[in-house]
């Protein structure tokens, strides 16, 4: 958006309410005015810097005048520290200049950016003609906003790191202290920057990308033993960095947790008599009957006979607050859906689908109570990478429900390797035990062939053992014209550890608006 982006994202969108994005401008609700429907147009202008276009008539003069601005504010150089604009650098005009100081304030050295977003280093050299010497050397490395974080320390106050210096800039207008290291998440962080905030309260922002995410991850690792405490959050909903969620109207107490520090402390296990002395809860159920809190279940079963489709309805319903076999209400639940397989267009058709009907049998998913995150070219958990993008994933979100999968889009590893497997199922379990949640993972069925097709999932015979519950759909009776059965036995493959009541047929809905599957005949329940 040019220089002009300074004022408008650093200056004026902090100070509105409401603020959303729309093309190449943004709205936001008229201050001068009672504005519940935000009429307020802030677009980036030719002649002057930022045309304001309230949609009520408001006078851009008394719009500015309510936030505390005028329109000459609007035309100042901004960018904090960069009081030389336009200043010589080896890779064109600076358009911002940060100092990085010692714990005194003495200057040791700049970073300049351009407008390409280059980050040219000069320090302070008496002996060249222009004061400046455009390399580092020796010069000692330090934290931006160095001599405010000992006081910070001092006072038990929070850091927040984050990825640059206009990030820094952004907490400290929301009444913060902010740090960064010089080049962010590509600069690397040093063991003597951790030194400077030895005993810190530190909240470590990443940036929502892979390079961001580990960055944190690296500052943490860094931090532990030498920080008082440190957590990893993240902007909250769809935004990127917390630049522009402090620009949505948000607040740094908005930020979403993504990684706490374990606090575990060595302790002897219980004798005999304490294990038994402790009285058990009643069962925590996700959806009674079918999943507690904790279980782990494998839904296996042929290709293209509608198993995804049983995952999904299972999903919602939970969500919904609606029994997915039964219908009986059993208060909404938090899902989080990590889809593996299928690309987002495909998703959105099959969960629409499902949301109407949920809504038509009057049970609406409540907004939030579904989270769904698409990864078609699968994730690989045998990465350390990526198990803990999923451990934070889960911390983030603190599902009741996990739906994760299928399994073998879970690894980049052969289907029967038992070591990949082993992995890909302690990262499962971690995400779990974090969330105390139950996990739901789907498996492909391939044993067999023909009648003597087995439900068993293919791959690692680990996935026979480690699941509580493992249970697969298998055609009864004939296709229809679509090469497809409406009707399906459910068969365990796994034998259950505790009872559950889990249909023993499902047939297909018939109605536009009747679910998927539908038990064909009652629930697996106990004898009288």
């Amino acid at each position: 958006m040019g220089a002009n982006a300074d004022v408008l994202r650093e200056i004026l969108l902090p100070r509105l309410e409401g603020v959303k994005k729309s093309g190449g401008s943004f709205m936001a609700r008229c201050p001068a005015h009672d504005d519940s429907t935000a009429s307020l147009s802030i677009t980036e202008g030719k002649t002057h810097p930022i045309v304001l276009n309230c949609k009520a008539g408001c006078e851009t003069a008394d719009v500015l005048a309510k936030i505390g601005l005028t329109v000459d504010d609007l035309c100042k150089p901004q960018d904090g520290e960069a009081q030389s604009r336009g200043e010589w650098t080896p890779c064109g005009e600076a358009v911002a200049i940060y100092d990085y100081a010692d714990e005194n304030g003495k200057l040791l050295y700049q970073v300049c950016r351009t407008a390409k977003k280059d980050f040219p280093l000069r320090v302070p050299d008496a002996t060249r003609k222009t004061g400046w010497r455009w390399s580092l050397g020796d010069t000692r490395r330090v934290l931006y906003r160095l001599p405010k974080l000992a006081e910070a320390i001092k006072s038990g106050g929070i850091i927040y790191i984050v990825e640059g210096e206009k990030d820094v800039q952004s907490v400290e207008r929301a009444g913060a202290v902010g740090t960064c290291n010089m080049g962010g998440a590509g600069g690397g962080w040093r063991e003597e920057y951790s030194e400077s905030l030895r005993d810190a309260i530190v909240v470590i922002i990443a940036d929502k990308d892979k390079g961001g995410q580990q960055h944190a991850r690296n500052i943490m690792a860094s931090l532990k033993g030498v920080a008082a405490a440190v957590e990893i959050n993240e902007a909250a909903g769809d935004h990127k960095d917390v630049t522009d969620h402090l620009n949505a109207g948000l607040t740094l107490a908005d930020l979403e947790v993504t990684r706490q520090e374990d606090d575990y402390e060595p302790d002897l296990a219980p004798d005999l008599y304490e294990f038994l002395a402790i009285v058990d809860p009643p069962s925590d159920w996700v959806i009674p009957e079918l999943l507690e809190r904790g279980d782990r279940l494998i839904w296996t079963g042929f290709e293209g006979q509608g198993k995804s489709v049983v995952i999904r309805q299972i999903a919602v319903c939970a969500a919904a607050g609606t029994h997915p076999f039964t219908r009986e209400p059993i208060g909404p639940q938090r899902v989080l859906f990590i889809d593996c397989e299928n690309p987002d267009r495909k998703s959105r058709r099959h969960f629409r689908k499902l949301e109407a009907i949920a809504r038509a049998n009057g049970f609406p998913v409540p907004a939030g109570a579904l989270r769904i995150l698409q990864k078609p070219a699968g994730i690989d958990l045998t990465r350390d990478e990526d198990a803990a993008w999923l451990l934070e994933r889960v911390t983030a979100h603190r599902p009741d429900l996990l739906v994760c999968g299928p399994f073998y889009r879970l690894h980049a590893a052969d289907t029967n390797d038992e070591k990949a497997a082993r992995i890909v199922v302690s990262a499962l379990d971690a995400a779990r035990i974090k969330a105390d949640c139950a996990l739901i993972t789907e498996a492909h069925a391939g044993h067999g062939d023909g009648a003597n097709r087995s439900v068993r999932p293919t791959g690692s015979s680990l996935l026979m053992r480690w699941p509580e519950f493992g249970y697969g759909i298998k055609p009864l009776g004939e296709a229809d014209e679509n090469h497809r059965h409406r009707h399906v036995a459910v068969l365990p493959w796994r034998g259950p550890r505790e009872e559950r009541h889990w249909p023993r047929e499902l047939i297909w809905g018939t109605h536009e608006l009747d679910w998927p599957w539908k038990p064909a005949d009652g629930l697996n329940l106990p004898p009288l």
